[in-house]
């Protein structure tokens, strides 16, 4: 009896084994994300212009700076060359009109891009007696 049970612990134990390795083999491997041919910071200085910079792994395309308004017309558009792996620029967005816009950085087929918004300040008046 207990040579029994001892053959049927093994035989669950065995079962069991090629039960998890079966399984195992059927789990897909989760997908590796691309690493990104260049990194890009956007940020707005005190002045109110946006600061864009690019820093590219390698100096081998030209990058192409985009401002879409929110019909999709490009209303600004620089192709920097190959040779600058890192540079930065100054967007002065002060003479857009007021709305939603988009900023497409673009190099090789990688595109990133970031959204901003413009909006009027409304001004108060003040009325005085002296």
């Amino acid at each position: 009896m207990r040579t029994s049970i001892k053959n049927i612990a093994y035989a669950l134990a065995v079962v069991t084994s090629f039960t998890f390795a079966a399984s195992a083999k059927t789990i897909e491997p989760k997908e590796t994300k691309k690493a990104a041919s260049f990194g890009t910071g956007v940020y707005i200085n005190k002045e109110g212009k946006i600061n864009v910079l690019v820093d590219k792994q390698n100096a081998d395309a030209k990058t192409t700076l985009l401002i879409k308004n929110e019909k999709g017309d490009v209303v600004y558009r620089e192709v920097v060359e190959k040779d600058n792996q890192k540079f930065g620029r100054i967007l002065n967005v002060g003479k857009l009109e007021a709305g939603q816009y988009e900023l497409n950085v673009v190099s090789k087929n990688e595109v990133q891009t970031r959204s901003f918004q413009l909006t009027e300040q409304k001004t108060e008046r003040v009325l005085s007696i002296k």
